[in-house]
């Protein structure tokens, strides 16, 4: 156990514990004939026992005094979970609701519905340790992966604020993946990428991509959030013409994404309702065994040593009490 105080020089006070070695409890009586005195060794031990009372109650006052405290541990426990980075779409696109119009009272939109729907499977995720990163033009670092369930919800409350501007998955996709950079490996590693368009990839940008989700060992999830009626992923164009990244940029990133060495997972969505289904599905695939660390906080322990002496005081007043007088 590891202590330290926050006014250490009380303790250099220490050694007044002999003062009651060096005084009288209890007043000495005259006799005018030793004899009329029997000797008792129980006197003698209940005299010794009072002084080291007292000597215990000194000691145990100046050491609250000085502010004992346990500093902050981290115990490492074994859990279920994953290490999860939301990839967020902020795009200006994510403030239409899912039928394609700008939300109103009535109709949330599509970053509100995943908003709200992610806060809850942050809050059920108890071992989980998230991160949050955004794109839109470029990439916008929010979170590191952390334990704090405060920071990352203030994280994914940022998809209530406007859209930015175009969509730029892949620099995206390659911040979230540099979060994994120097972390051990303890469970799954996961990315959700939730979008509702995509973007078309260089030769560059692919290889990069690839090269990062084999060497973190990254498991992907696309949440691609389909305005309703609109083109899916796995929509084929009526014509050969229309068969191109630039056209139809979806589609060859989703080909692309299947191309991948690491498991990867697509969910076309439309609705609240399926965004909820697909959540679940992740809740139930990414439950592995997870070593993670526990943060057990400063305590203070000042009122323990406070109990000991009021209780040694106590003592003391109530043989103070009984002495014949």
């Amino acid at each position: 156990m590891n202590i330290v105080f926050q006014f250490p020089w009380l303790l250099a006070l220490c050694p007044l514990v002999v003062v009651p070695w060096i005084s009288q409890f209890l007043p000495e009586r005259l006799a005018s004939w030793n004899q009329l005195v029997v000797r008792s060794d129980s006197s003698k031990r209940l005299d010794v026992l009072l002084r080291l009372t007292g000597s215990v109650a000194l000691l145990c006052l100046l050491i609250a005094l000085a502010g004992p405290q346990q500093i902050e541990r981290k115990l490492q426990r074994i859990g279920t979970g994953a290490h999860i980075v939301f990839v967020l779409d902020r795009s200006a696109s994510m403030d239409e609701t899912f039928g394609g119009w700008m939300a109103g009272d009535d109709e949330k939109s599509k970053g509100a519905v995943a908003q709200e729907l992610l806060s809850s499977f942050i809050d059920e995720r108890p071992h989980d340790m998230f991160a949050v990163t955004a794109f839109s033009t470029q990439p916008i670092f929010v979170t590191p992966l952390t334990e704090n369930r405060t920071i990352t919800q203030a994280a994914i409350n940022t998809m209530l604020s406007p859209g930015l501007a175009f969509t730029n998955v892949p620099k995206g996709l390659a911040m979230g993946l540099s979060l994994f950079r120097d972390q051990p490996v303890t469970g799954s590693r996961v990315i959700v990428l939730v979008s509702d368009g995509a973007a078309s990839l260089d030769h560059r940008a692919q290889r990069t991509l690839r090269e990062w989700f084999e060497r973190y060992q990254v498991r992907l999830y696309w949440f691609f959030l389909r305005t309703e009626n609109g083109m899916g992923i796995t929509t084929v164009p009526n014509s050969p013409r229309e068969d191109n990244p630039r056209v139809m940029p979806e589609r060859y990133l989703d080909m692309f994404f299947r191309t991948l060495s690491t498991p990867y997972q697509a969910y076309e969505i439309d609705t609240p309702e399926s965004l909820q289904a697909a959540i679940d599905q992740l809740d139930e695939l990414e439950n592995r065994p997870l070593l993670y660390q526990e943060i057990i906080p400063r305590s203070d322990l000042s009122d323990i040593f406070y109990l000991i002496a009021l209780f040694c005081v106590f003592l003391l007043s109530l043989v103070k009490a009984l002495e014949a007088k």
